[in-house]
């Protein structure tokens, strides 16, 4: 009897996919009682020849269709599973030995929760300038929320490790499948999940080991998207505007705020700046140090309104949501 359903969405990484199915091979939960269903988004990069040839002692399946998005894949995966716990897993991580058996118990005394688990992201003397940002980032989120009183909010939902009951998350439909591009589809799964009644909980031995593999340029394109759908999630929910990136508009001093709106204007016009800025924190200095940081977050907001003003461009209602931008949090 199949128990629990393990989605994994993946797209043109087809060495990650491995490492991730190799460490399924490897736990303490019954392997008769999980299935993984590995979602292709249209991958060309050997991913579905690889699942087919490969040996699991657990039930295994494969769904291969073209790109659409995680939201989309993720939705594929979901459609197909039988267990009662539902867990979905980006393709870069590596699960440690108890990880189902963690996300299985959890939901034995309560079947309304979300539950996220620890995901750290190693790293070492050859990760990439990236990988130390967001390690920095992610690790320190991870610290907070593991705080026994912390209190959830909804820009502190992952869905890169998570599980949650398969007929709560069919109650609300899924994933949006208007996301089509990087980032929100989870936020905004969160955001309906609230409504339903789940509640969102922090499990450390729910664990994976998450490789971050992304070079700088690649991490400020993906924050570019991240910015455009920050808009599309506000469309879908206003009332969620205070969780959203768009309310920390004026986070920073006047002096960036005003550099950054020049840089994205000549980014508007003369595409390749992105790609200029990149190049520009990653040969800055040998090390990782904290300067190197500081370029690295300024890189990565002036990345994300970027995505946000090529958004409103082509938005009707733009004038009401950039005044709405501009006025939030004006004293900080």
């Amino acid at each position: 009897m199949i128990k629990v359903s393990i989605i994994i969405p993946t797209y043109q990484r087809c060495n990650s996919l491995k490492r991730a199915l190799n460490a399924l091979n490897s736990q303490s939960f019954p392997f008769d009682e999980f299935e993984v269903i590995v979602s292709i988004d249209g991958s060309q990069d050997g991913s579905k020849e690889f699942v087919k040839q490969f040996k699991s002692k657990y039930n295994l399946e494969y769904i291969w269709e073209p790109n659409e998005g995680r939201a989309f894949a993720c939705n594929r995966g979901i459609r197909r599973a039988k267990g009662e716990v539902l867990i979905i897993i980006d393709d870069d991580m590596e699960p440690g030995f108890e990880f189902v058996d963690a996300h299985f118990k959890a939901h034995q005394s309560n079947a309304m929760l979300a539950v996220m688990g620890a995901a750290p992201i190693p790293l070492d003397k050859d990760s990439s300038i990236a990988a130390h940002y967001i390690a920095s980032e992610f690790n320190s989120r991870l610290n907070k929320i593991s705080s026994p009183d912390y209190k959830f909010q909804i820009r502190d939902f992952y869905g890169g490790n998570l599980s949650i009951r398969l007929e709560n998350i069919l109650k609300i439909g899924g994933f949006d499948e208007s996301f089509k591009g990087y980032a929100h589809e989870d936020i905004e799964l969160a955001y309906r999940l609230i409504k339903l009644g789940v509640t969102f909980v922090y499990d450390k031995d729910a664990y994976c080991t998450q490789h971050y593999e992304d070079n700088f340029r690649n991490l400020l394109k993906k924050t570019i998207s991240a910015g455009k759908s920050a808009v599309l999630l506000y469309r879908m929910h206003p009332d969620s505007f205070e969780e959203n990136e768009l309310a920390i508009y004026n986070s920073n001093g006047w002096k960036w705020r005003s550099l950054r709106l020049f840089l994205i204007w000549i980014s508007i016009l003369i595409p390749i700046t992105t790609d200029i800025i990149a190049s520009f924190v990653v040969h800055f200095g040998k090390s990782y140090s904290r300067t190197k940081a500081k370029l690295c977050y300024l890189a990565m907001d002036y990345s994300l309104w970027l995505g946000v003003w090529l958004a409103l461009r082509k938005d009707t209602k733009r004038r009401q949501i950039i005044s709405k931008i501009k006025l939030s949090r004006e004293n900080e």
